[in-house]
This record gives structure tokens, sequence and C-alpha cells, in this order.
């Protein structure tokens, strides 16, 4: 059985697998698709949750995040419920005459027996594994000194960075600090050709409904670098944003505050830094994948799948 029913869908996934599948992000970037949805599945109970959006015809989850797919109640969800999820799924678009379903998983940190399940299910269902991302996160819980997880040449930066004195301000109540983080990470990604993918209004739009951090790292009053964390799933950190100014690379900035946001949340107690990303369509961004190993990261994959209805 399947229902679609914003209402109820909030009431019994108060806290889905990770904040990008919550009804407050959802309902923030409706405008970003045609259709969206809330799915329920049930049997004798209620045993699976999809926020979903519909795009050129295509039922997407997510449409407008880092990742989406379906969310559980219980830890104990059976391989059997999921197969029927996934069926009704498949024709509920196509009652809505869609053209085919893609799904972006998060990372294996996210719960990785119930994500092994989804990876299994769509696999044997027909679905293509459209793209295949490396995706990095450090383990904050591990007893080893942090310090004893960096490469050779990482360690060597950031004694190079603690020369130079910098300092790390958490800024979470100072919105014009927020606006001088935002503007150093978006100086830095146009300068690499890659031009911010959300506005300064959007970030602060989502921080109304996801707990957000906001660092600035500066060198006496000029801001050097900053990162944007955002709280996306019970001990689990991302960072969908970070980076410093063009022209301060030989100062290392980013293993100063690396280093630094990774302390700060071991201290908090959380489990993973959730990195992200250091692909395109599968593509590596060889340079930033090596950085983020060297930083103490490890690897794991991001599975994206999607099946096209015949006509």
């Amino acid at each position: 059985m399947l229902e679609d029913n914003k209402e109820l869908y909030s009431q019994i996934f108060s806290n889905p697998l990770n904040v990008f599948n919550s009804t407050a992000f959802a309902q923030l970037n409706s405008s970003k698709c045609d259709l969206l949805s809330y799915l329920l599945f049930k049997d004798s109970k209620y045993r699976l949750g999809l926020t979903c959006g519909v795009r050129n015809a295509i039922l997407m989850s997510p449409f407008s995040a880092p990742f989406g797919g379906f969310s559980f109640l219980k830890q104990d969800v059976q391989i059997a419920a999921i197969e029927k999820a996934v069926d009704a799924l498949e024709e509920f678009a196509k009652q809505k005459r869609l053209v085919g379903i893609r799904i972006v998983l998060p990372p294996l940190i996210y719960n990785e027996t119930f994500l092994a399940k989804q990876i299994n299910v769509f696999y044997r269902k027909g679905y293509r594994n459209s793209n295949l991302d490396l995706d990095f996160y450090i383990p904050l819980q591990n007893k080893q000194p942090y310090e004893e997880l960096l490469w050779h040449n990482a360690k060597k930066n950031l004694r190079i960075s603690q020369q130079q004195g910098f300092e790390v301000v958490l800024c979470n109540k100072d919105a014009n600090a927020k606006a001088v983080i935002y503007e150093v990470i978006k100086e830095n990604r146009v300068s690499k050709g890659k031009p911010m993918n959300m506005s300064f209004e959007e970030i602060i739009a989502i921080e109304k409904i996801i707990p957000t951090d906001f660092f600035l790292l500066r060198q006496g009053t000029q801001p050097i670098a900053g990162g944007i964390v955002f709280s996306a799933a019970k001990a689990i950190r991302y960072v969908p944003f970070w980076g410093d100014l063009p022209g301060y690379t030989a100062q290392k900035p980013m293993n100063y505050l690396s280093h630094y946001i990774v302390q700060y949340y071991r201290q908090a107690g959380e489990k993973y830094l959730h990195i992200g990303i250091s692909t395109e369509n599968s593509d590596p961004n060889y340079g930033l994948c090596e950085f983020k190993e060297s930083i103490g990261c490890t690897i794991t994959p991001k599975f994206s799948f999607e099946k096209f209805f015949d006509k």
C-alpha cells in the first residue's frame, strides 16, 4: 500500500534517515520540482517513507539535495518490505505517466545495513547504477590521535599552518560573519570554475530548519577561510561548503581549518564528519581526492540508481 500524505508523513517520519529526507527540507525546496510527494509504504504497519519530487517527468529522490532514498521506521525492516515498496513506487510513477525514477542514496555511513539492502533491491529490480561516486568522511570516535591519521605531507602542512597566526571562530550568532564566510567560500569556488550552487539566502533559510555551524578562519582581522557544516543525521555532521581565499594556499589554511573542525566535533561526541564527494559523474577530482585522504578521510561509495519505463 502507498499513500501520499504530507501531514501523516511528517508525523510518522519525524526523524527520517537524514535531514534531506525531512518534510521541512522538501517544503523549503518545493519550488525546484514540478510535483512534490511524501510517500508512505505499509503492509500491516507503516514500514518505509520517501520524499520525492518530479522534474522533466522523472521521479527523483532527492530533487534538490546531495542524497535521498527511503527512510525506515525500524532498523530491522526486511528486504521483502523494500522490494514491495520499490514495486509500489514504480506503479505510482507509471500512474503519474512519468518516464522513470532516479534515486541517489546516501553514503554508507548513514546506515550501512539499510543502504546495502536498498542497493541489492534496486540492482535486482533492474535499476541501472548511473553513478558511483567517491564520498569522504572522517571517523571521530577513533581513539587514535587525529594527527596519526594524517599523511606525511598533511602533517607537514599542518605544522606550516600553525605558524601563521591563524585562529578559528564559531560565528553562529554573527550575521555579518556568516556573510563573510559565504563570500570567502564563493570566491574559492569561482576561482576554480565551480560557482556556488546555493545562494547565501538559501543557506540562511536552511539554517532555520537544520542546525548549522559557521566557522571563520582569520589572520588578525583578515578573513582567510571558512566552513559551513550541517547536522545531517544523528551523530553525523556534513560539510557542504568550505574553502580558502585564492592566494593563501602556501600558508595551508585548509589544513588548519580541517584540523580545528575535526577536533571541535570530536569533543562534541559526534561520530562522523562527512566531507562529501570528490567526483563529478563518477570521475574523480584527483587533487581534491588526495587532499581529503591526506587529512585523514576514509572513502566510501555513494550509489545512484535510475530506471526508465518502456513506452
